[in-house]
């Protein structure tokens, strides 16, 4: 099954209806949910640095992530040439203790990632791309090193040759220098290697915003690859040799990645508008996001979109519509909400237009959304839990990684024990892809597997068992079962049994 297949499970009455002002669409069975967790957020919770406040955010934000039916979260692990995860090539990040290069003694990643996997949620180490430090002055010394010092000759130079200088933005390294592509990718194989996460969520590959303004990168390798034929062998024009740095920059790191744990995922955060409006992945920071799904080294894009549906030159759901039909190619992509504007009484900036944007996704048939970023849901998570995300979903699944779903589950049994239903079933221990499994619910045969109603649960791990409560709710239901693999697919679903309760 290809990607165009899921593209057409969100339920056909919705071409019905669609015409209804107030119609709003049926929560798709099939769909991404994230949310950017931001290293601000989570080290700046406690101003005195407090270790304990900090875990407490993580959990808590975790926490509310999967009572609200969300199924991925990105944490950010790297800013600028800062590491937070325990430092294997750069320093500890200074947020978390107020210090570069301080241990805070316990694993801000790893905690997450235990957090997210305890409930059932993807973990995504979101990493700056290309930044290398951020600030008036310039990194102390640590150990491991700052790469902002130990690589001045990597930074961005202007149309002069004048490197990028510090300030309160971040100074880049430049995109044309394939030392830095391999640096990064060490980084990145680092974090694949030592952890058990479920994607690589790569933000900032692209050159500075001024990059055009300023001639950013004139560093002397990038311009005399640029006139070698040996680094510009197709002899592009200079906007395009810089999209084509980018693009082989992700396809040397989804190779490495993929060669390493072939089931990781890995995406990127792109500028919201890929061609149209005054600031533009294409023209201002030279990302061809469309390259990189049309050479397969990418398996899902945010775009950030955060502008609201009726902005005059950017509106939400044209600009989402683009990159789903023509900017991606047999990939998927997760618009991104800013919901971090949504908190205002301003006209167009009210939380309502969260909700008609997540409409209107889910009208347009795409497979899923971001939002950024945590903390703007905190008095928002039941809101999405009761109305919006009221049933679970799964990621759509991702074919290409890896196209055989697994077996269906069988000998499907339900024991009373007590107020309690325990189901247990069995599958073919073979099958060691198998990371966890949908419970369906339906009062009716056959089962639909497409109607996110029957979807009752994902579990959150691969143990063949599942338990309803109280068991008086589900008398007379039809329970199936059905298992996913670590790219999202699904198999075919169990037998089905009929809940019989004793009166």
């Amino acid at each position: 099954m290809d990607i165009k297949f899921f593209r057409l499970l969100v339920p056909l009455l919705i071409g019905v209806f669609s015409g209804c002002a107030h119609f709003r669409p049926p929560a798709p069975v099939k769909e991404a949910r994230a949310v950017w967790i931001t290293r601000f957020e989570y080290s700046n919770y406690s101003t005195t640095h407090d270790q304990d406040s900090i875990r407490a955010y993580i959990k808590n934000v975790i926490d509310q992530a999967a009572k609200a039916n969300f199924n991925m979260v990105f944490f950010q692990v790297r800013g600028n040439g800062d590491a937070y995860y325990t430092p294997g090539i750069e320093p500890w990040g200074s947020l978390l203790t107020g210090n570069l290069g301080e241990d805070p003694g316990w694993d801000p990643l790893q905690y997450a990632l235990d957090q997210a996997h305890a409930r059932g949620l993807e973990l995504h180490a979101w990493v700056n791309t290309f930044p290398a430090w951020r600030g008036a002055e310039p990194p102390p010394e640590t150990v491991p090193r700052s790469p902002y010092l130990e690589h001045p000759e990597w930074i961005v130079c202007d149309s002069s040759g004048t490197p990028m200088p510090l300030s309160e933005y971040y100074v880049s390294f430049s995109p044309g220098i394939p030392e830095v592509h391999d640096y990064i990718i060490s980084v990145v194989t680092d974090i694949v290697n030592r952890y058990d996460i479920d994607g690589i969520h790569f933000d900032y590959i692209r050159y500075p915003e001024i990059a055009p303004d300023k001639g950013y990168s004139h560093d002397s390798v990038s311009v005399a690859r640029f006139n070698s034929p040996e680094g510009n062998p197709y002899d592009l024009g200079w906007e395009d040799w810089q999209r084509e740095q980018l693009n082989q920059f992700v396809y040397k790191a989804y190779n490495a990645i993929h060669e390493l744990k072939p089931w990781v995922k890995v995406s990127a955060a792109v500028i919201g508008s890929y061609r149209e409006g005054g600031w533009t992945a294409y023209h201002s920071v030279y990302q061809d996001p469309r390259r990189w799904t049309e050479l397969g080294k990418i398996d899902f894009i945010t775009p950030m979109i955060y502008w609201p549906r009726r902005h005059p030159t950017q509106p939400f759901l044209k600009r989402s519509r683009e990159w789903d039909r023509y900017y991606t190619v047999d990939r998927y992509v997760f618009p991104g909400i800013g919901s971090y504007r949504y908190n205002t009484n301003e006209k167009n900036y009210r939380w309502s237009e969260v909700g008609g944007e997540i409409d209107g996704l889910r009208k347009s048939r795409i497979n899923g959304m971001a939002f950024f970023n945590a903390q703007s849901l905190e008095d928002h998570w039941e809101e999405l839990a009761a109305r919006r995300f009221k049933t679970p979903a799964n990621i759509p699944p991702m074919t290409w990684k890896d196209s055989i779903p697994p077996p269906a589950p069988s000998d499907l049994r339900a024991e009373v024990v007590g107020n309690r239903v325990k189901l247990t079933w069995s599958i073919d221990t073979t099958d060691d892809d198998i990371r966890r499994y949908n419970i369906y619910l339906s009062k009716r045969l056959p089962v639909d597997p497409y109607s996110s109603r029957n979807l009752h649960a994902v579990t959150i791990d691969s143990v063949p068992e599942w338990t309803l409560k109280p068991a008086g709710k589900y008398r007379n239901m039809y329970i199936a079962v059905s298992a996913l693999d670590a790219a999202w697919n699904e198999s075919p679903l169990s037998t089905p049994i009929k809940l019989k309760l004793p009166r």
